[in-house]
């Protein structure tokens, strides 16, 4: 016997066009919460996207490979989630499951469309069906251990770690729809009877099918069908939610991931051009930082490596990488909604949003953006205050006077020009004067 089984068994047509009607809702609310972020990024300085899609195809592929080999090596591989112990395997545990599932759910659908073109075009059955099953079977393990260890972790709330209301919501959706998978599977188990591989393909759902055995057919099959509803309204209740809560980096990340800067601590020049042009050096407003940059800011998912990583932080400065990508995100929104209620006037990026001795605190180490997950870029948004600061005489104690003495003496010290190399006596250093 083939081994195979039904897209929708058990399920009616009235039952499956309903199912369709609903995932276009889902689908229609996910979409309009990702304008709506789309429409906060809008506030900031426009990048051009069309010099990346000009010119042939060699010459668009050129210029976006950079940013799709960080989306693969970043984003695919997970390559900057490693190396942090518990919450790597946590998280590398929920998105290896979480994969899977979101691709042998796309393949069942792709399987059910072209078997409605011609049968002959069916690939869901035989030796396929086999490893498909046993593969997601496994793999769904994963994605509920996974999820139990953030739960775990939650629970202990660790101090770097962000909290959110929604943030349970979210693990106990991950928990539900994980469950109800395996208990829609093992029902089918019991009224569908598969016989020879198709019956040890799913071990999962036939371990749990033992329990229920004693329902007999129609009960097993009143219970799928419930069950297999319910199933779906949880599923569809993630995806519409996605745009909501913290699961945002799914979009958010990558895309922020493909646009950073490839350079380590390269930070883009003040040209007198620019200064004619707006008038300011800096950002003084939230509406300063470029489409990217107010991008980013959705990208956080409050991890707290940024933290772990700042030297500032580590010695009781006033400055938290995490806190100030969080409250940057706060004004957008305040910002963003503030606009669309017809205000002119809003809180003060400086100073009521971010302290100007939380922006002295940072050394400019690159520690924050060199562990950051999805490429975040905290300095130059603090280096793009900062100079706002300096352009407005916001600077004060030792690093004004080096700037004062730099500009009268070419040197930090005060020196005389004629002396302000005499520290390099006795050393092999040459000099270039």
């Amino acid at each position: 016997m083939n081994p195979t089984r039904e897209t929708f068994g058990n399920i009616p047509l009235s039952s499956q066009l309903a199912f369709y009607a609903l995932a276009a809702v889902a689908t229609g609310i996910f979409c309009w919460g990702v304008r709506r972020r789309w429409k906060l990024w809008q506030l900031g300085q426009p990048i051009s996207f069309r010099e990346m899609i000009t010119g042939n195809l060699l010459a668009v592929w050129e210029r976006a490979r950079p940013g799709a080999r960080r989306v693969a090596v970043d984003a695919v591989a997970q390559q900057r989630v490693r190396g942090h112990g518990f919450g790597t395997v946590a998280h590398l545990s929920l998105y290896v499951g979480f994969m899977a599932l979101l691709a042998g759910t796309t393949l069942l659908e792709i399987d059910n469309i072209v078997s409605h073109i011609s049968e002959s075009l069916k690939f869901h059955h035989g030796l396929y069906y086999v490893v498909y099953e046993y593969t997601l079977d496994v793999l769904g393990l994963l994605f509920l251990l996974g999820t139990l260890f953030f739960c775990w972790r939650r629970a202990r709330k660790p101090a770097a770690l962000g909290h959110r209301a929604t943030d349970w919501y979210v693990l106990l959706a991950f928990l539900a729809i994980g469950v109800t998978g395996y208990l829609v599977e093992a029902l089918r188990i019991v009224w569908q009877q598969p016989t020879g591989l198709a019956a040890h393909c799913s071990p999962v759902g036939l371990w749990l099918a033992g329990y229920f055995a004693g329902l007999g057919e129609p009960g097993a099959r009143s219970a799928h069908f419930a069950l297999w509803w319910i199933h779906a309204f949880l599923v569809f209740g993630f995806i519409a939610s996605i745009p909501f809560t913290r699961l945002f980096h799914f979009v958010a990340g990558p895309m922020n991931i493909f646009l950073a800067k490839p350079s380590l601590g390269a930070l883009p020049p003040v040209t007198m051009e620019e200064v004619e042009k707006t008038g300011r050096v800096g950002v003084s407003d939230i509406r300063h930082f470029t489409v990217q940059e107010l991008l980013s800011l959705d990208a956080c998912m409050e991890c707290g490596r940024c933290e772990e990583a700042c030297p500032a932080f580590a010695t009781d400065k006033p400055l938290s990488p995490k806190r100030v990508v969080q409250d940057l995100k706060g004004l957008m929104e305040e910002t963003a909604a503030g606009l669309a209620a017809g205000q002119t006037e809003f809180r003060a990026l400086h100073e009521d949003t971010i302290k100007a001795e939380t922006l002295w605190a940072c050394t400019a180490c690159s520690a924050c953006v060199n562990v950051c997950p999805v490429r975040i870029d905290q300095l130059r948004l603090i280096i793009g205050l900062r100079r706002h600061l300096v352009a407005e005489g916001g600077l004060s104690g030792t690093a004004a006077t080096a700037l004062r003495r730099m500009q009268s003496n070419a040197n930090p010290w005060g020196l005389p020009p004629a002396e302000r190399a005499h520290w390099t006596e006795g050393l092999t250093t040459k000099s270039t004067s």
